[in-house]
């Protein structure tokens, strides 16, 4: 239990540099483009402006939902390969579960 304020300490460490990670994806067409942070929080969009057409609306809507569920599931990778890095290999379960 003494390590306990230790371990706190080491998971904010580890919250705080989550959120300054951040991981940019696309679609291939360069219509859309999404940056989030390892906390799963968007940074920034980006369209491209061609594509905000009436005729294109679907097609943008389609495109805008696979890259944000793209983009999560990278950016969730990226935690667990950081978190690994971050415990140096120390079995602690289901912790990427917290962030």
């Amino acid at each position: 239990m003494q390590n306990m304020g230790f371990i706190i300490q080491q998971m904010q460490q580890v919250q705080q540099a989550l959120k300054e990670m951040k991981i940019e994806v696309g679609d291939p067409a360069g219509i859309f483009r999404l940056v989030i942070n390892g906390q799963q929080e968007v940074a920034g969009v980006k369209f491209d402006p061609a594509a905000l057409t009436p005729e294109r609306i679907e097609e943008l809507q389609e495109t805008v939902a696979a890259v944000f569920n793209r983009a999560i599931v990278e950016s969730k990778q990226m935690v667990k390969s950081e978190i690994a890095k971050m415990t140096q290999g120390m079995n602690l379960p289901n912790l990427t579960g917290m962030f």
